[in-house]
C-alpha cells in the first residue's frame, strides 16, 4: 500500500461544490450493470468480499499449502537440470498466484465495517507474512536462482533477467549467502518486526476516540461541518480525530482550548498502547545492517541536507484556502483526457460496503479493458483512517499466458453526506484525490510480465512520483474549472478567486517541507540507534528543525503509520520523489500543454505501463529526453522565478 497523508494550510474561501452521492456520472454517461458485463467482471476480477472469519482462516492455510508445494518443487529440481521453465517460470507464476489470492485474506483488515472479519484479516495477515519470511529464507531455491543466473542468464528476456536478479539480490540481502546461524537469526527478527508492524497498524485501525464540544466551543466552524456531526442528547457534539473533523477543525475555530484538547488528543493516539514504534525498536536495531544495504538500491542517495537548504530559505506565508468540489466526476474526466481511458460503473459488484463502487476502466481507442478500481471514501469505525492505495490484483502473465488485469482499491476519509447536506471536499481534499487516484493509475496502466513488477513495484525513490506528478492539476486554472462549480447554482468559480488560490500554492511551504524534514530525521533516527526514546526523537527534531516544540505529553510517533507500514527508514522519499515529479509536469505538462492527450499517453505508455520492470532513472530519461534536474522542484517551492525558455533546453 502506498499512503500520502499530507496536511496543508491554504487560504479559506467557501464556493462549495459537490460530490454528493459519489456516483460516477461518467463523460459519455455509461454505467455497466451487472448483467451486461458479468462474464468481463467474473473473468477478471474474482475477488470476493464476502469471506466469513472462518473461510478467511481456512482460504489462509490452504493458500500457504499451496505456494508452499510450488516452491517445493523448485527447490527439489536438479541444479545440474534448472532452466527457466522449472524454476523462474514456477515461481512467477506462484507469486501471481500468491498475490492475487492474498489480498481477499489481509485487505479486510483496514475496509471490513464487522470487527471480526478485521481480527480474522489480522491473524491472516500475521500467518502469510510469517509464511513470507520462511519464504524469503529458502536457501533451496536460492541457490537454484544462482545456478540459473550462471546457466542461462544471457538467454533471458530482459524483464525476465531483471526478475531473475531481483530474486538473487533480495536472498543476498537476507543473508542466504551466510551461515545458517545468522539465517535463523535474521528469520527470528524478521517474524519480530512482521508481527509487531501488524499489530501496530491494527491499533491505528480500531482507534476511536472521541472528544465532546458545545455548539460555543465549536465557534468558526462553517454550517456543514456542525451539520454533519453526530449530537448527544444534552446537545453536545461528537468530534472524532478522523481527518475529516480534526483538520477543519484545527484550521478554523476560534476557541484556543477546542483546539488544544484536539490537538493534545489526536498527537496522543495509541500512544499507551503497547506495540508503539518504542517497542519495536530492538527487533529493528539487529536489522539495521540489512537496512543500510536495503538504501544503496535506491534512484538516489543523502537527500536530507539538501532538502534542509533549501527550506530553510522558503519564506513561510500564512493563511488557508478552502474550495470542495463535486469533483468525482470531473476528475475522472481529466484522468480521461489526458491518459487516454475511459471509465465505466459497475453496478451491482460484490463490494466491502454499501459505500463502496467499482469501476471498469477500458482503453479509449481499442476498448480493451485494462483495470478494475474500488473508490471507498467516507470515514467509518475500524477503518483505515488515512488515504492509500491498495493493489489488490497485479496486472501480469498467468500461468495460461494470458493477461490478468490488475485491481486497486482508492481507500481515503473524505467528509461524509448527511441526509441534508452533500459531501463537500476542500481544496487539500482534491489534492489528496488526485494523488492517490495517481497511484491507482500506475497500478491499473501497467503492463508487465511479472507480478513482481506490477504497477506500484518500483524503488521507493520513484514510487511517490506519477501520484505527486498528478496534483499538479490541482493547482493550474483549467483542471480547476474543469472540476468545480458550486453545488447550488453550479456558477464557476471566479478567475479572481482562482488566482489568489493557485497563488497560496507557495502559503507556509516552509513550514509544511520543515515538517516533512522533521518526519523523515525521525523515522531514521528511530531506525539507526540502539535505543530510542520515540516521544523525545520526535520532540527533539521538531524544536531543532521546525522551531516548534511538541506538546508535553504526546507522542506523535505512535501513530506516525509509516515508521510499520512500508516506508520504514525511507520516510524521506516522499520529498525526494519531488524532484522528479515536478520536472516531469513542467518539463512536459506545463510546456506542452496540461491536458494535452498526446504527452499524457506518452507519459503512460513511458512510465506507467513499464511499472517496476524498467528501472526509474532510465524512464525519466526517456520521458524527458535528458538527465532528470533539480530546477522545477525549486520553482514549485517558490524559490525561483518562472522558467526562460532556455532553461527547457
Amino acid at each position: 500500500k502506498v499512503a500520502a497523508c499530507k496536511l496543508k494550510l491554504r487560504r479559506s474561501y467557501r464556493v462549495i461544490l459537490s460530490s454528493s452521492k459519489l456516483k460516477m456520472t461518467l463523460q459519455n454517461g455509461s454505467v455497466i450493470s451487472t448483467h451486461s458485463c458479468s462474464s468481463t467482471a467474473d473473468k477478471n476480477n474474482s475477488l470476493r468480499w464476502d469471506l466469513t472469519p472462518e473461510e478467511i482462516t481456512h482460504q489462509t492455510q490452504r493458500l500457504i499449502q499451496r505456494i508452499k508445494q510450488a516452491y517445493d518443487t523448485v527447490g527439489s529440481v536438479d541444479i545440474g537440470k534448472v532452466c527457466f521453465e522449472n524454476t523462474l517460470q514456477v515461481i512467477a507464476d506462484a507469486k501471481a498466484d500468491y498475490a492475487a489470492s492474498r489480498h481477499v485474506l489481509d485487505f479486510p483488515q483496514y475496509v471490513s465495517p464487522c470487527k471480526e472479519v478485521r481480527l480474522a484479516s489480522t491473524e491472516a495477515d500475521k500467518r502469510l507474512s510469517d509464511f513470507d519470511v520462511e519464504v524469503s529464507m529458502r536457501v533451496d531455491m536460492f541457490q537454484r536462482l544462482i545456478a540459473l543466473q550462471e546457466k542461462q542468464s544471457g538467454d533471458l528476456l530482459p524483464e525476465s533477467e531483471r526478475f531473475l536478479g531481483r530474486l538473487i539480490k533480495l536472498g543476498k540481502r537476507n543473508g542466504l549467502h551466510l551461515s545458517k546461524d545468522m539465517q535463523e537469526e535474521i528469520k527470528s527478527i524478521s517474524k519480530q518486526i512482521s508481527e509487531l508492524s501488524i499489530d501496530f497498524n491494527q491499533n491505528l485501525n480500531e482507534e476511536n476516540t472521541m472528544l465532546l464540544f458545545s455548539q460555543q466551543e465549536l465557534v468558526g466552524l462553517a454550517e456543514s461541518y456542525v451539520n454533519g456531526l453526530e449530537k448527544t442528547e444534552d446537545g453536545r457534539y461528537k468530534v472524532t480525530l478522523a481527518y475529516p473533523h480534526y483538520f477543519p477543525l484545527m484550521k478554523r475555530c476560534h476557541v484556543p482550548e477546542t483546539r488544544r484538547k484536539m490537538e493534545m488528543a489526536f498527537h496522543s493516539r495509541c500512544k499507551d498502547v503497547g506495540s508503539t514504534p518504542r517497542s519495536q525498536q530492538p527487533a529493528r536495531d539487529a536489522c539495521f545492517s540489512s537496512f543500510k544495504c536495503i538504501t544503496a538500491t535506491y534512484l538516489s542517495n543523502g537527500p536530507l541536507t539538501l532538502l534542509i537548504e533549501i527550506v530553510d530559505r522558503v519564506s513561510m506565508g500564512g493563511g488557508n484556502a478552502l474550495i470542495s468540489l463535486r469533483v468525482t466526476r470531473r476528475l475522472s474526466n481529466i484522468y480521461q483526457d489526458v491518459l487516454g481511458l475511459r471509465f465505466q460503473r459497475v453496478e451491482d459488484a460484490l463490494v466491502w460496503h454499501d459505500s463502496v463502487r467499482l469501476y471498469s476502466v477500458l482503453d479509449s481507442v481499442t476498448g480493451e479493458e485494462i483495470g478494475q478500481f474500488y473508490l471507498d471514501l467516507h470515514p467509518r469505525e475500524g477503518k483505515y483512517g488515512h488515504a492509500a492505495c491498495f493493489g489488490l490484483q497485479p496486472g501480469c502473465l498467468g500461468a495460461d499466458g494470458k493477461r490478468r488485469i490488475p485491481v486497486a482499491a482508492m481507500v481515503a476519509n473524505f467528509t461524509k453526506p448527511t441526509s441534508s447536506w452533500p459531501s463537500l471536499l476542500q481544496h487539500h481534499e482534491v489534492e489528496t484525490f488526485f494523488h492517490e487516484f495517481g497511484h491507482v493509475m500506475h497500478e491499473l496502466c501497467s503492463r508487465t510480465r511479472y507480478a513482481e513488477f506490477s504497477g506500484t513495484q518500483v524503488e521507493t525513490d520513484f514510487v511517490e512520483v506519477p501520484s505527486q506528478m498528478l496534483e499538479n492539476w490541482v493547482w493550474e486554472k483549467e483542471p480547476l474549472r474543469r472540476m468545480s462549480r458550486h453545488y447550488k447554482d453550479g456558477s464557476p468559480i471566479p478567475d479572481g478567486l482562482l488566482d489568489k488560490l493557485i497563488a497560496s500554492r507557495v502559503a507556509n511551504t516552509g513550514l509544511m517541507n520543515l515538517r516533512q524534514i522533521v518526519l523523515s530525521k525521525a523515522d531514521q533516527t528511530l531506525h539507526t540507534k540502539d535505543r530510542a526514546d520515540t516521544a523525545a526523537e520526535f520532540a527533539k527534531h521538531s524544536e531543532d528543525i521546525l522551531g516548534i516544540p511538541a506538546t508535553p505529553g504526546t507522542n506523535m510517533a505512535a501513530s506516525f503509520s509509516h515508521l510499520a507500514g512500508g516506508y520504514d527508514g525511507q520516510y524521506y522519499s516522499y520529498l525526494w520523489s519531488e524532484v522528479y515529479s515536478m520536472d516531469i509536469f513542467f518539463s512536459r505538462f506545463k510546456k506542452e500543454g496540461i491536458l494535452n492527450p498526446k504527452v499524457g499517453r506518452e507519459y503512460r505508455r513511458v512510465v506507467l505501463e513499464a511499472g517496476g520492470s524498467v528501472d526509474g532513472m532510465d524512464m525519466l530519461k526517456t520521458f524527458l529526453g535528458r538527465e532528470p534536474c533539480q530546477d522545477a522542484f525549486f520553482q514549485c517551492k517558490g524559490l525561483t522565478q518562472t522558467f526562460t525558455e532556455q532553461t527547457w533546453h
